[in-house]
């Protein structure tokens, strides 16, 4: 029959994805006035426009972070989440390709900048993937406490994995720029 998705398997990836969704909108609603310069940056809008969507980008992180917990919107907040990741790493190709790697991902609003890269177009690439997989049919079973534990499990491994992957990304063009790395 059709390949299904373990209910614990689609919680997990829909919890990461709705925490990493809700925390990068709360890091550009906390500092807009830095997104919208780094909006600017980016050179793809129209012009005037940044500060539009300096509201318009989180909002719709919020809107994803939200739907993806609700079950029934689930697998249309994944295709939404994975449209936004495609959409973010256009933008991050197009300035990479005009040789534009300074410029701040934007992604989180933080005090350590994240330079454009091919990691951050891996890392898309990885995080779409899990919303391609969320658009697989979700077998059907009950939930039982071991299920929890192995929900709180992958949430720590996730949230690790993703704090590695930050680390690097922010590492890598770091050492390049002391000529650590050829």
């Amino acid at each position: 029959g059709a390949m299904t998705l373990d209910p614990v398997i689609a919680w997990s990836l829909r919890l990461a994805l709705a925490l990493l969704f809700g925390t990068a909108a709360w890091h550009k609603l906390s500092d807009r006035r830095r997104f919208e310069a780094t909006l600017e940056a980016y050179s793809l809008l129209p012009p005037r426009s940044g500060r539009a969507f300096s509201w318009l980008l989180p909002a719709s992180e919020l809107a994803i972070a939200a739907a993806l917990l609700l079950p029934t919107a689930s697998r249309g907040a994944a295709a939404a989440a994975g449209t936004l990741l495609l959409l973010y790493s256009g933008a991050i190709a197009i300035n990479l390709g005009r040789g534009r790697h300074r410029i701040d991902c934007g992604c989180f609003a933080s005090g350590a900048a994240t330079p454009l890269s091919g990691a951050l177009l891996l890392r898309n690439a990885a995080l779409i993937t899990a919303t391609l997989v969320l658009l697989l049919p979700e077998g059907q079973r009950p939930l039982v406490w071991i299920d929890g534990l192995s929900l709180l499990a992958s949430l720590i491994g996730w949230t690790l994995v993703w704090e590695a992957g930050q680390r690097l990304a922010r590492t890598g063009p770091a050492l390049r720029e002391i000529g650590g790395v050829r």
